[in-house]
């Protein structure tokens, strides 16, 4: 019989060149290796451990588990900001000052492993995942964005993990073969959408050509220009934000290792809005987007211009298979023909906590996913609940 071990390297920095090459098949742009890598550079004091299992053959699995000293700033990937409807602490609980442990991703709402080709015991990520809490005992865990078949393929397997719904992402999916707009329009089933989207092409086919950066130094020197874009963005959204983090955002996403797209309009001196993504030979992914409104006035076609037609133009032409679009603004997008990914995630809290976990706030949230986005049918989100058969 094959004996499997799991084994846990204590700095990214420091896995062994096989293991990266026997796990070559990421299931997440946000979990391989540039990206990893990337983030442990771009923020020093959050610690990146890397845990591995193999066997006689080689390496199987993998992903980076990230340390933070208490609860994550942000509120995408702060377990207590996610789940307020359904974890509560008791009245005397340190809840957010507890280290908390992030397996996988920690910027960008799409998780999953690093994998082998080989085939896979369907219960080694659970073994993976239960290791890894197991060594972090004392620490709130989470795993944050999963998608549906990555719920199923682990939650089976850890007994006393919380299972919620978090939000839904939105993702374009590029007709095969093809390289013109047109095509994709021409796949999009609501009416509705397919008519905005024409009369926003049609529109926007009379305007200056948008402007498309993909060197990194040219990116980092525009970095500070665009920041405050961004930030007027967040601050829509009742997100904090700062110039510097957000420049320093936009720079380490372009770092990324991966190849970065710039898409601007207006000029570089007076940018009116923009956004970033990262691909690979399948996947774009848009990680940035920034406007700002005062430069913008009545003008409709910049924001959805830069958001979805040009990274969807450049997507067709490279020969990707989707643009991700990410969360947030989903009604929005699925005007413009995106479709909705529902993301997961699974948290365990160490007994001593005193925390408790109630019912009731996965169909909450997906009740307040149902008011923003009137697309998503009842029906739809009905499957999309944890809980659901």
């Amino acid at each position: 019989m094959d004996h499997t071990e799991i084994l846990r390297f204590a700095r990214i920095e420091e896995v062994p060149e096989d293991v990266w090459r026997d796990l070559s098949e990421p299931s997440s742009l946000f979990t391989a290796r540039a990206w990893s890598l990337t983030l442990r550079r771009s923020n020093p004091t959050v610690p990146v451990e890397f845990w591995a299992a193999r066997n006689s053959e080689g390496w199987l699995l993998g992903i980076p588990v990230h340390i933070y000293p208490e609860a994550p700033g942000r509120s995408t990937y702060d377990v207590w900001a996610l789940h307020r409807q359904d974890l509560e602490p008791a009245a005397d609980s340190n809840h957010r000052s507890r280290p908390h442990v992030l397996i996988g991703t920690r910027n960008g709402q799409r998780n999953g492993f690093l994998r082998s080709t080989r085939q896979l015991d369907p219960k080694l990520t659970g073994r993976l995942l239960s290791a890894i809490a197991a060594e972090h005992h004392t620490s709130v865990v989470s795993m944050l964005y999963l998608d549906r078949a990555l719920l199923h393929e682990v939650r089976g397997q850890l007994g006393n993990w919380h299972a919620g719904f978090i939000g839904a992402a939105a993702e374009l999916q590029v007709p095969a073969g093809e390289t013109d707009v047109d095509a994709f329009t021409r796949t999009v089933r609501d009416g509705r959408a397919r008519g905005r989207i024409r009369a926003e092409l049609r529109s926007i086919a009379d305007e200056e050509p948008a402007i498309r950066i993909e060197s990194v130094s040219e990116i980092e020197a525009l970095a500070p220009r665009l920041a405050p874009l961004l930030v007027k963005l967040n601050r829509r959204h009742g997100q904090p934000a700062d110039e510097a983090s957000m420049s320093a955002y936009i720079c380490a996403s372009a770092n990324s290792g991966l190849q970065p797209q710039l898409f601007l309009t207006g000029s570089l001196a007076e940018p009116r809005a923009f956004s970033l993504s990262v691909q690979d030979s399948h996947l774009m992914s848009v990680r940035v987007v920034g406007l700002d409104d005062d430069r913008l006035g009545s003008r409709a076609t910049d924001y959805p211009r830069v958001l979805v037609y040009e990274p969807l133009a450049y997507a067709m032409r490279a020969g990707a298979q989707a643009v991700d679009l990410g969360v947030g603004a989903l009604y929005a997008k699925m005007l413009r023909g995106a479709q909705a990914v529902p993301l997961y995630s699974l948290v365990r809290l160490p007994d001593s906590l005193g925390a408790t976990v109630t019912a009731g706030g996965d169909r909450m949230r997906l009740a307040d996913l149902r008011a923003e986005s009137p697309k998503l049918s009842e029906e739809t989100l009905l499957g999309w609940a944890v809980d659901h058969g």
